[in-house]
C-alpha cells in the first residue's frame, strides 16, 4: 500500500529570505538550465559530456517545473512561485497551464535520470531524445511571466541578473 504524505503547513519566508533565495538559488537554476542547453547544442562533445550536460539540464528543468507548477505532494520547505506574490492565488490565476513541450520532462527525469528504474529499459532510440531547445524556451517564457508579475521586493535583482546572464 502506498503511503500518502500529509500536507505540511507551510510558512512562507520573510521578504528578505525570498529575495536572497530568488537572487541566488532561483537565478542559479535558470542560468544552469540555459548553460546546459547551450552545451547540448554543441556537436563536438563526447558521449560522456553529452550525458553529463543532459543530466544537468533535466535536473534543473525539473526543479523549475516544480517551482512554477507543483501544488501537490509539497514538503514544508519547498519553494514555489506563489510564495513570491502578496496574494497566493494570483500566480495560479496568471500562470499558464504547463506547456505540452514540458509535459514529459518531470516524469522522464525521474524515471530515466534521477532514479534507477526498470522503466529505463523501455526507452528506445526513438523516444530517448530530449527537445531541450523547445523545453528551455517553454520554461523561460513562464519564468519571464513570473519575474514580470512577482512582487518586486521579493525577487530582488533576479530580472537584472538573468538579463545579464543571457547577454553573455
Amino acid at each position: 500500500m502506498k503511503k500518502v504524505r500529509a500536507q505540511a503547513r507551510r510558512d512562507i519566508p520573510s521578504e528578505e529570505k525570498l529575495k536572497a533565495f530568488a537572487e541566488e538559488h532561483l537565478a542559479y537554476e535558470i542560468i544552469m538550465l540555459q548553460f546546459a542547453k547551450q552545451e547540448l547544442s554543441q556537436v563536438n562533445h563526447c558521449q560522456f559530456k553529452k550525458s553529463a550536460f543532459l543530466e544537468c539540464f533535466t535536473i534543473h528543468l525539473r526543479a523549475l517545473i516544480d517551482f512554477l507548477w507543483k501544488q501537490t505532494d509539497m514538503r514544508k520547505d519547498d519553494a514555489i512561485a506563489s510564495d513570491f506574490f502578496t496574494s497566493a492565488t494570483l500566480w495560479e490565476k496568471i500562470r499558464p497551464e504547463m506547456p505540452l513541450d514540458l509535459e514529459p520532462a518531470r516524469s522522464r527525469t525521474n524515471k530515466e535520470i534521477a532514479h534507477l528504474t526498470y522503466a529505463r529499459m523501455d526507452v528506445t532510440s526513438e523516444t530517448k531524445g530530449w527537445n531541450f531547445k523547445k523545453m528551455t524556451k517553454a520554461v523561460l517564457r513562464v519564468i519571464k511571466l513570473f519575474v514580470d508579475n512577482a512582487d518586486r521586493p521579493q525577487i530582488g535583482k533576479l530580472g537584472e541578473l538573468l538579463d545579464r546572464a543571457f547577454e553573455e
